[in-house]
C-alpha cells in the first residue's frame, strides 16, 4: 500500500492530555469515515491493567471463599439459596468489585493510570459508585434467578464450586475496572437509560401478582404495591445521575461559553427537573398522613417543568439543530393531544396516559441530554487543523538539519 507524507500540527491542549512527545507512535484507523489517531500505550494500558488487575482481587476473593468450605465443612454447595454459590457472589463478588472500581477510578483521576474518567468530577462520583453497585446487585438477581430456574436443586463439591465463584467474580472484576477506566459523560447517559428503564421493567415484573396496570403508573411506587421501593428508588437514582450528568456536561459548555445566562437558565431548570423527577420517587402517593398530596404535586410540577424546557429551547439553545427541534415540537404536540384524550374526550385511561406521557417526557430529556454532550464535545474537545502535504525533498531536508544540530 502506498504512503504519502502529510504534516499535521496538533493544539496544545492535545499533546498535553495524551503527553506526546516527539516521536511517539500512534495508531492511525477508520471509524464510521472519521479518522481516529490514538497513543499506542493509550490502547494498550487499559487492556493489560483491566486483564493484569482483575485476576487480583478474584483470586483473593475465591481463595476466601474456598477456605470457607473447607472450614466449614461443606462438602457440597448449592448454586442458589441460602449459604450458597450466588449469595457468596453478591456479597464476596461485589465487595471486590466495589474495591476495584475505587481503587482504579481514583487512580485514573490522580493520572497514574491512563484513564477516560478526567470529565467526570469528584462530587458525582458517590452517586455514579452507587449506580453501579445497583446495577450489578440487580443484573446478579436477575442471573441468578434464571440459574435457580434452569439448574434446579443443582449442587457442587468444594474445588467445582471455587471454580464457579472465580469465574463469576472475575466477570464482575473486569466489568468493574472497565467502567472505571472508561466511564465518560457519554457512558453516564447510558447509564441514566439502564437505570430507569431497567428498575422500572423490575418494579412492573415484581408488581405482576397485584395487576397495578388496573390502578395506574404510580401505583408501582406506592405502599399498596408489592415491593415499592424499587420503583422510587430508581427515580431517585435517576434524578441523582441526571444531576451528575448536568454537572459534568454544563461544567464543559460553560467553559466554551461563560457567563451564558441562556446556558445557566437551562441548566438551573435541568436540575429542578431531576430533583423533581426524585421527589416523585421520595414522596409515594398517600391518600393520609403529612406528606398527603406531596405526590400529585411533584408530579405536576414535573410536567410544566418539561413543557418549559421544551417551548424555550429554541432560547436556550439557538444554535440547535432543526431535527432536535422538530422532534421536541413534535412530542410537546403529542403530549397535548394525549393530554386531550385523557382529560376531555376520556378515551385513554389513566395507566395508558401516565405511562405515554412519561415515556414521552423521558425520551426528550435523553435526547437533550445527548444533543448537549455533542455540543460540548464540539465545543471543548473538537480542533480545526489543517493537513499539508510534504515532499520527500522537504523530510531529507529536514533530517539532514537534525544530525547536523546533533
Amino acid at each position: 500500500m502506498g504512503e504519502k507524507e502529510f504534516k499535521i500540527t496538533l493544539p496544545e491542549k492535545i499533546v498535553e492530555t495524551f503527553q506526546l512527545e516527539n516521536e511517539t507512535d500512534v495508531t492511525l484507523s477508520i471509524v464510521d469515515q472519521k479518522i481516529m489517531i490514538e497513543p499506542k500505550n493509550k490502547l494498550a494500558g487499559n487492556q493489560t491493567i483491566s486483564l493484569r488487575w482483575f485476576l487480583v482481587p478474584t483470586i483473593i476473593a475465591s481463595v476466601i471463599f474456598l477456605g470457607y468450605l473447607f472450614f466449614g465443612e461443606r462438602s457440597q454447595i448449592p448454586l442458589v439459596g441460602a449459604l450458597s454459590i450466588a449469595n457468596f457472589v453478591l456479597s464476596l463478588g461485589v465487595v471486590s468489585g466495589v474495591f476495584s472500581f475505587l481503587f482504579f477510578f481514583i487512580k485514573g483521576k490522580k493520572n497514574k493510570i491512563i484513564s477516560r474518567s478526567q470529565g467526570i468530577y469528584w462530587r458525582n462520583f458517590p452517586t455514579i459508585l452507587l449506580s453501579f453497585i445497583v446495577i450489578l446487585v440487580f443484573s446478579l438477581l436477575v442471573f441468578f434467578k434464571i440459574m435457580g430456574l434452569v439448574f434446579i436443586g443443582a449442587t457442587f463439591d468444594q474445588y467445582t464450586a471455587t471454580m464457579l465463584f472465580f469465574v463469576f467474580v472475575g466477570a464482575i472484576n473486569y466489568f468493574m475496572i472497565y467502567s472505571a477506566l472508561s466511564i465518560t459523560p457519554a457512558k453516564l447517559t447510558s447509564l441514566l437509560i439502564f437505570v430507569i428503564i431497567g428498575g422500572v421493567m423490575l418494579a412492573m415484573i415484581t408488581n405482576r401478582d397485584h395487576q397495578w396496570w388496573q390502578f395506574n403508573f404510580s401505583f408501582l411506587g406506592t405502599i399498596e404495591a408489592k415491593n415499592s421501593w424499587q420503583f422510587n428508588v430508581t427515580l431517585i437514582f435517576s434524578a441523582l445521575l441526571m444531576i451528575a450528568l448536568i454537572d459534568s456536561l454544563f461544567v464543559e459548555l460553560q467553559k466554551a461559553i461563560p457567563h451564558s445566562k441562556r446556558l445557566t437558565t437551562l441548566r438551573v431548570l435541568l436540575t429542578l427537573t431531576a430533583l423533581d423527577l426524585g421527589a416523585v420517587g421520595l414522596f409515594p402517593y398517600t391518600e393520609t398522613g403529612p406528606f398527603q398530596g406531596v405526590h400529585n404535586l411533584v408530579a405536576e410540577y414535573l410536567v410544566y417543568l418539561i413543557i418549559i424546557l421544551i417551548v424555550g429551547i429554541k432560547w436556550f439553545l439557538p444554535n440547535v439543530t432543526k431535527e432536535f427541534l422538530t422532534i421536541s415540537y413534535l412530542i410537546a404536540a403529542t403530549l397535548v393531544v394525549v393530554s386531550v384524550l385523557f382529560q376531555v374526550v376520556g378515551y385513554l385511561s389513566l395507566t395508558a396516559f401516565e405511562l405515554i406521557a412519561f415515556m414521552l417526557a423521558f425520551s426528550w430529556v435523553v435526547l437533550l441530554l445527548q444533543n448537549l454532550r455533542k455540543l460540548a464535545q464540539n465545543l471543548t474537545n473538537t480542533f480545526q487543523v489543517r493537513l499539508k502535504s510534504v515532499s520527500l525533498e522537504d523530510l531529507d531536508d529536514s533530517h539532514e538539519t537534525e544530525a547536523e544540530l546533533k
